[in-house]
């Protein structure tokens, strides 16, 4: 009896020693815990120091969430965001991003920058800014988010960023070329216009609207198949700076080509729809300019298309001694096959005409059009955004592709390899 007594105290006293060995061990490790937790804080950020334009950014506000003794337990470090924006004063040149260097690779940075009167100019990542530029001079504003997505055992959060800077950039005007042939495009870029400020070209040749494009303002100046061979003076006033250019048009041989029958015939008053319908459409101009890199064929070539007729041929038709000129590029397809739109834009009409059945015009922007007519049916609307390769409808037996600066035709062609100052950045 006094045995079993005497083990019942022995086990009692084991389990205390059992618990005040955990409670011994739950108070050094809440201790420790807790001594971790009080000295975690900003020193155990990720880094911030970002600068933009050469100016160190101050962090605005943050929100984080810290592991504590490798995870066991969170802290939670919070800074709001608020009112003040940082002053980065006047660049002269254009500014460019610096990040931290340790950033870790699962970071994602987002850039917004907006102009005076609250437009965006700017949205995307660093990559995306690094090979933007500023086209107009004067104040704007910009706010950036550093981001570390959740991983076991690091921060996760984010810095936030509100400055503005004034930009006072020298105007720089410069050509493409001073000497192009027949059917080509002279393209004029502007940089550092003061906001506000507007373009203005004296010259012969016909322009198109200045257009945001390349981080320049540009301007395209139509070169058609029957623009006289000489020297044009060309003026450009921009931001209270003045250049003067001469260019030279060459003269460009163009063949000879026999067809059967003329692609453009028509009663009187097939012409005349025509004119009342397409004719207003080279007045008219959006200030976005959407397409990039080189246009695309509208027919896929050659399974469902070949040339018939190119850009500037002398076209003798049947027996008529005088030739009619080609403003585009003739196809002749299969029936019923894709077209394509030949760059990105907006359709500006699409129906059917009797002089030139299915028809569908696509605004590039600055005044730059596509024109496709003879299609089979058309599949898009007027006021629809298309991008390039999007198909706007079928092809009967002929396609016609012309493309304008204005009333003034250029060549497909050049838009199409990628030649020519229509491509000249």
């Amino acid at each position: 009896m006094r045995f079993l007594k005497a083990v019942g105290r022995a086990i009692r006293r084991f389990f205390l020693w059992l618990l005040m060995v955990a409670l011994m061990v739950v108070l050094l490790v809440g201790g420790v815990t807790l001594f971790f937790y009080q000295n975690t804080g900003e020193k155990n950020l990720p880094p911030s120091q970002s600068s933009f334009g050469g100016v160190e950014l101050q962090v605005n506000g943050y929100h984080w969430i810290l592991p504590v003794l490798g995870g066991v337990t969170q802290k939670e470090l919070v800074k709001p965001e608020d009112l003040t924006v940082q002053d980065l004063g006047t660049f002269v040149q254009q500014p460019t991003l610096q990040l931290p260097n340790d950033l870790q690779e699962n970071a994602t940075i987002w850039i917004s920058i907006t102009d005076q009167n609250q437009q965006v100019v700017f949205a995307g990542t660093p990559e995306d800014f690094a090979t933007f530029q500023f086209v107009q001079n004067g104040q704007y504003q910009g706010q950036m988010r550093i981001a570390y997505p959740p991983l076991k055992g690091k921060a996760t959060g984010e810095y936030f960023y509100q400055f503005r800077f004034t930009l006072d950039l020298e105007s720089e005007i410069s050509i493409s070329a001073d000497t192009v042939y027949q059917g080509d495009v002279v393209a004029i870029s502007v940089t550092g216009l003061p906001q506000g400020a507007s373009i203005q070209v004296e010259t012969e040749l016909t322009a198109s609207q200045p257009v945001s494009r390349y981080g320049s303002m540009m301007i395209y100046l139509a070169v058609p198949y029957n623009q006289t061979d000489k020297e044009y003076p060309i003026k450009v006033q921009a931001g209270g700076y003045t250049k003067d250019f001469t260019v030279q048009v060459l003269y460009n041989q163009f063949k000879k080509v026999s067809l059967e029958t003329d692609t453009l015939a028509g009663s009187q008053q097939a012409v005349q729809q025509y004119q009342q319908v397409i004719w207003p459409l080279f007045e008219t101009s959006q200030t976005d300019s959407p397409w990039s890199g080189v246009f695309q064929s509208p027919v896929e070539q050659p399974n469902d298309g070949v040339v018939l007729s190119d850009y500037g041929n002398f076209e003798y038709i049947a027996d008529r001694t005088t030739p009619s000129r080609n403003i585009g590029v003739t196809y002749k397809c299969h029936a019923d096959k894709p077209v394509y739109a030949p760059a990105s834009g907006t359709v500006v009409y699409a129906g059917n005409l009797e002089l030139t059945g299915g028809i569908v015009v696509i605004e590039h922007g600055g005044g730059l059009k596509s024109y496709l007519y003879h299609m089979g049916s058309v599949s898009v609307q007027q006021g629809q955004t298309v991008e390039k390769g999007h198909q706007i409808g079928t092809t009967s037996q002929l396609l016609q592709f012309d493309v304008r600066i204005g009333n003034k035709t250029i060549n497909p062609n050049l838009a199409m390899n990628g030649k020519g100052g229509l491509l000249w950045r």
